[in-house]
């Protein structure tokens, strides 16, 4: 694990660490089973605020669609770590992106390819993955992106 790697790339994407929430949690952002630990559905956030909202391809273009993978996949790490610490992970296993996308948009893996060099930047080989990159119609709260991961923990 890389981290000035990591903090180079959330400073490159803009990325600003939200505010303390302090209500109830209905969702666990991460759960950990056994030396696995499946990290929930992340959206664009940085600072508490939404970015890249609408659909690809309508609202947002496919290099903001890039950006909003990469901070995506950014929020799935930034709960990894406040979690269980980023440096307890062995593998990312598993990664799944949801693209909301018009009609006419196929570069669902061009787009997602923006995430998993995240990864590979900040893990090196052992950030590579399996993937699947999905166009869906809506996701929540208007965001183009949302990315969830399995990943294995180190013992």
């Amino acid at each position: 694990m890389d981290r000035q790697k990591y903090e180079e790339i959330k400073q490159s994407l803009g990325f600003k660490p939200a505010p303390a929430s302090s209500g109830p949690r209905v969702i666990l952002p991460v759960r950990v089973e056994g030396n696995l630990a499946y990290v929930s559905g992340h959206v664009p956030f940085s600072g508490g605020e939404l970015l890249y909202k609408g659909r690809i391809g309508v609202d947002v273009s496919i290099e903001e669609a890039k950006k909003s993978a990469a901070l995506s996949v950014i929020n799935c790490l930034e709960s990894l770590d406040r979690e269980i610490g980023l440096d307890k992970v062995d593998k990312i296993l598993k990664v799944n992106g949801f693209l909301s996308c018009a009609d006419h948009v196929t570069e669902h893996p061009v787009i997602m390819n923006a995430g998993s060099e995240v990864l590979i930047g900040v893990f090196g080989s052992s950030g590579e993955h399996a993937r699947a990159a999905l166009g869906i119609h809506t996701l929540p709260l208007g965001s183009s992106t949302e990315v969830d991961m399995i990943v294995s923990l180190k013992a």
